[in-house]
């Protein structure tokens, strides 16, 4: 747990999260696509709506999208990286309150077993397969469990990742725990 705690103060330390992009973090994790319009229940200042929106857009956060269809309206979505962190803020919120975290890893855990299995996937499929891939292939590559390469033979290019010599290891454990489980 005090390792989860540690990723998201870093997390936190390299983007900036007001209170205002924590509030808009918050609300696009729990309401999905929405009109900016609709953002407003949360931040009522237009101007200041639009330029938080703008500056966690720039960031990578969230994208938005002018719908050229009828009246001009935008529409606002997380990116996966804007996931993983909304994500992590409400780990963190669940903490503060005394909420459960043990399944916080699951995902990650889940990750390894199917890439045991897989050998080497593209990260595609991973988010395809899983909803928190970003941020568990961000948390297992920095945890050295998993590696990633560039194919360039396709185009677009694309990220493959595989377990590293201790990721298999790990993942070996996990398998054997879940089968345990099973009997």
């Amino acid at each position: 747990m005090l390792w989860l705690l540690s990723f998201v103060i870093i997390e936190m330390k390299q983007l900036p999260l007001s209170n205002h992009r924590q509030l808009v973090l918050s609300f696009l994790l729990q309401h999905g696509v929405v009109n900016k319009s609709k953002i407003g229940s949360v931040i009522t200042s237009p101007p200041i709506l639009s330029r938080v929106l703008e500056s966690m857009e720039s960031d990578g956060l969230l994208t938005i999208k002018e719908s050229k269809i009828g009246r001009k309206t935008y529409k606002v979505e997380l990116t996966d990286k804007g996931r993983a962190v909304a994500e992590q803020l409400k780990k963190a919120e669940d903490i503060s309150a005394g909420r459960k975290v043990s399944k916080f890893l699951t995902d990650d855990m889940k990750i390894l077993v199917y890439l045991l299995n897989e050998k080497e996937t593209r990260y595609e499929s991973v988010k395809e397969r899983f909803s928190g891939a970003y941020g568990s292939v961000s948390r297992l590559k920095q945890m050295k469990l998993v590696g990633a390469r560039v194919d360039n033979g396709k185009d677009p290019s694309e990220e493959i990742i595989s377990l590293t010599e201790t990721g298999m290891k790990v993942a070996e454990y996990l398998k054997r725990i879940e089968e345990l489980l099973e009997e």
